[in-house]
C-alpha cells in the first residue's frame, strides 16, 4: 500500500483545514451583529445623497453580510465533508458541495462586493477614489488566491473521478475474466 502523500494531496488539505479554523472563527453572530450597525452607520454619515439612495446601499451592503454569513456556515459544513475524500481517494462526488459553495462565496460575492465598493465610492464618498484603488487591488488579490484555491479543488476532484473510473473499468474487466474463467471450468 502506497502511504506517500503527494504535493498535490497535501496543499489541498491544508487549504480546507485552513478554511474550516477561518469559518469555524469567523461564525460570530455578535460580529455580524456589529457590522450591519457599523454598515448603517457609515453609510447615513454621507449626507450629500437622498435618504432613499442611503437605504439603498444600506440594503444591499447588508444582504451581502447576511449572505456571506450564511455561505460560511454552508463552506464549514462543506468542507468538513470535503475531508473525507481527500483522505480516502474515493467519492469525488463529495468535493462537488465545497467547489459549488467557493465559487459562489469567494469569486461571485466578491466581484459583486468590489462593484458594490465602487458604487459605494462613487455616490457616497465621491472624493476617496484612492481608498478604491487600494481596495480594487485587494480584491483582485483575493480574487485570484480564491480561483487558484478552486482550481486546486477542482484538479483533485478530476484527479479523484478519473482514477475512480479506471478502477471501477479494470473491477469490471475482472469480473468478466472471472465469469469466463467459471464458465470454462463449468463445461
Amino acid at each position: 500500500m502506497n502511504r506517500e502523500v503527494s504535493y498535490g494531496k497535501l496543499k489541498i488539505l491544508f487549504f480546507n483545514i485552513f478554511a474550516i479554523l477561518y469559518k469555524a472563527a469567523a461564525l460570530n453572530i455578535y460580529r455580524l451583529h456589529a457590522d450591519l450597525r457599523e454598515a448603517k452607520v457609515v453609510v447615513n454619515a454621507s449626507t450629500k445623497q437622498d435618504v432613499w439612495i442611503r437605504e439603498v446601499f444600506i440594503l444591499l451592503i447588508s444582504g451581502l453580510l447576511l449572505t456571506r454569513f450564511l455561505l460560511c456556515f454552508l463552506g464549514l459544513a462543506t468542507n468538513i465533508i470535503a475531508i473525507y475524500p481527500l483522505l480516502t481517494n474515493t467519492q469525488a462526488e463529495l468535493l462537488m458541495p465545497t467547489i459549488i459553495v467557493q465559487c459562489i462565496d469567494n469569486v461571485v460575492l466578491n466581484i459583486y462586493e468590489t462593484v458594490l465598493g465602487y458604487c459605494s465610492m462613487v455616490y457616497l464618498q465621491p472624493n476617496s477614489m484612492a481608498v478604491f484603488a487600494v481596495f480594487l487591488a485587494k480584491m483582485m488579490v483575493k480574487i485570484i488566491c480564491c480561483i487558484s484555491v478552486l482550481n486546486t479543488y477542482a484538479d483533485q476532484h478530476h484527479h479523484l473521478s478519473t482514477c475512480n473510473d479506471e478502477d471501477t473499468r479494470s473491477l469490471e474487466m475482472l469480473g468478466s475474466d472471472e465469469i469466463e474463467l467459471t464458465y470454462q471450468n463449468l463445461s
